[in-house]
């Protein structure tokens, strides 16, 4: 999972970064709210894990701008300690609340959580445009027009990877550090990619159905979910 860490205690911060790093997590770091928030603006997370006493704005504050514009799971870890106010930080969008001094074995058991709920909340099948593009990800196969299209690891992970965060555009670098953690290939090998995945799918990219290209931006995933 890609983690975001907003916490100004730079030791406490390493200290999280560090561990979930260790347990195969991607994982920012960030030391005030303003900066998570730019981030979030323009990457994708699957888990904001923040304190509430920040620099300039609060934590209570970004939790709310968060919630504005996305469901992303948000984790506090906080040291104020009283129960109205930890009811008060769920109310407003907070999906889970550690008190600290805490345990990092405790908040790496949850992220494990958290990752197995969101594979099972996964649909086993995934479908576009009138069932025109089909995803099976547990099989990893990919379906166009009824047909099973043959795709390279490094082409479904791509692929994938955009299907699953629809409306937001990913640029080479994003999609880089998203897909290929374990390649030595460069940003511009993307367009291939991209270019191969939309003759396998007859996508025109004059007139795409399902990867839209935002010239010196990247690419964003356009398909209509059937669910």
């Amino acid at each position: 999972m890609r983690i975001l860490v907003v916490e100004d205690h730079k030791k406490i911060n390493d200290l999280l970064a560090l561990f979930a790093k260790q347990d195969g997590h991607e994982v920012l770091q960030t030391y005030n709210a303003e900066d998570a928030l730019d981030l979030l603006a323009n990457q994708a997370f699957d888990i904001v894990i923040t304190d509430l006493m920040l620099p300039g704005m609060q934590g209570e504050t970004l939790i709310q701008n968060i919630r504005n514009t996305s469901d992303i799971y948000i984790i506090v870890i906080s040291a104020k300690t009283d129960i109205d106010n930890k009811l008060d930080v769920l109310s407003i969008g907070a999906d889970d609340y550690i008190t600290k001094p805490f345990s990092v074995d405790e908040v790496m058991m949850k992220l494990k959580n958290i990752s197995k709920r969101q594979v099972l909340m996964k649909p086993s099948v995934q479908s576009y445009n009138q069932k025109c593009l089909v995803i099976k990800p547990l099989l990893r196969e990919v379906y166009y027009n009824n047909k099973l299209i043959s795709l390279t690891k490094y082409e479904y992970d791509v692929l994938f990877y955009l299907v699953n965060h629809p409306n937001k555009v990913f640029s080479r670098n994003e999609l880089m550090t998203a897909c290929f953690t374990d390649s030595d290939a460069y940003d511009r090998v993307i367009d291939a990619y991209i270019k191969n995945i939309r003759k396998k799918l007859n996508d025109n990219p004059s007139n795409p159905q399902f990867i839209k290209t935002f010239y010196g931006i990247g690419y964003q995933f356009i398909g209509d979910s059937d669910d």
